[in-house]
């Protein structure tokens, strides 16, 4: 029964993931990234649920600047290649978004900013500044 009782015990010390989430901290590496032309290559992402990796031009992320995104499963993704619509500028960077609405296209933008929104680390956005110069 002591034992029964100390398993019970770690196993609701262990918090409980919403449904459809992985046990994977959001994250972004951008070590071997590349800027290759109108692309960007070799970037890693963690995320715990569906969402985008999304790219903008002007380094604080504001939905209008959004120049290419790409779609993300739960769990960790290696060497990802982002397509882009629009010139990289000098502060690039890359953020986390979750998928929110449940339609498989990212939406956040002017307009619509309550849906698919930036993944959040505390109260900062999950976001990384890519060098240009790489």
């Amino acid at each position: 029964m002591i034992a029964s009782a100390a398993a019970i015990t770690l196993l609701s010390a262990v918090p409980a993931l919403a449904q459809g989430e992985a046990n994977y901290t959001p994250s972004i590496d951008v070590a071997n990234a590349k800027v290759e032309g109108n692309r960007i290559t070799g970037v890693g992402v963690q995320i715990n649920r569906t969402g985008y990796l999304v790219v903008h031009n002007d380094g604080a992320g504001a939905a209008p600047n959004s120049i290419g995104n790409i779609r993300i499963d739960p769990g960790e993704t290696m060497d990802l290649s982002i397509d882009l619509t629009g010139d990289i500028g000098a502060n690039p960077v890359l953020m986390l978004h979750y998928e929110t609405n449940d339609n498989t296209t990212y939406d956040f933008g002017p307009g619509s900013t309550d849906v698919d929104t930036p993944v959040m680390n505390g109260d900062k956005p999950v976001v990384v500044p890519l060098k240009t110069g790489m």
